[in-house]
């Protein structure tokens, strides 16, 4: 940079000085990082949007049923999916029965897959195989409970449905002897404690002859 008799600035580029107003010998830096791009959020998904419940409660015979559980509604989330025909507590039993099941076989896949996983410490592998062997039962005693459903047996099915509730306290007591320990199943566990919990609600207000 050069000052010349005039009092101008220049600044040297090259061999050739140029005014420090003109910028055409100023190479031109790029951000190696690409500019940001902000784009609107998207509108809640119909699985979490506040306002998909409510649809569901059009059918006035479920939602009777569900309103005699501790969670109505997530009974009615999960049975109007898969509701056909006629609606009444049988129906809509074997339907949260078998969504249990199904919940059950997907808990032990992730706690299968975390135990072998080549990461997970002896110390953890440990309570989960007591939740996989807990769900096992869990599916185990809910067949049982549909067959006490085909038989009328009110009494057998009100057993089965009751130790259903307990097979994730079971995986969660496990973690729970170990304090250091945190459960990697613990949303999972509260949801099948909801169902369970659904399931044996709407089994108490059945009425056979």
């Amino acid at each position: 940079m050069e000052l010349n008799k005039a009092g101008h600035v220049f600044l040297i580029c090259g061999n050739h000085p140029i005014p420090i107003a003109t910028s055409s010998c100023l190479p031109t830096i790029r951000s190696p990082f690409p500019s940001p791009v902000f784009s609107p959020s998207p509108p809640d998904s119909p699985a979490h949007s506040s306002s998909t419940l409510p649809l569901l409660s059009n059918n006035a015979a479920l939602t009777k049923i569900c309103d005699v559980t501790r969670y109505p509604a997530e009974c009615l989330a999960t049975i109007a999916p898969f509701l056909t025909g006629e609606t009444n507590p049988i129906s809509v039993l074997k339907i949260g029965i078998h969504a249990l099941q199904k919940s059950f076989e997907e808990a032990t896949a992730v706690a299968t897959k975390v135990i072998n996983d080549l990461s997970t410490t002896a110390a953890v592998k440990a309570p989960l195989d007591t939740c996989v062997e807990s769900f096992d039962s869990g599916i185990a005693v809910l067949n049982d409970a549909l067959t006490a459903i085909s038989a009328h047996d009110i009494g057998r099915l009100s057993t089965k449905l009751s130790a259903a509730l307990t097979y994730s306290d079971t995986c969660e007591e496990a973690f729970a002897e170990q304090p250091d320990l945190e459960s990697p199943l613990k949303e999972t566990d509260q949801h099948l404690d909801k169902l369970a919990s659904i399931n044996l609600a709407i089994s108490a207000s059945l009425q056979w002859s």
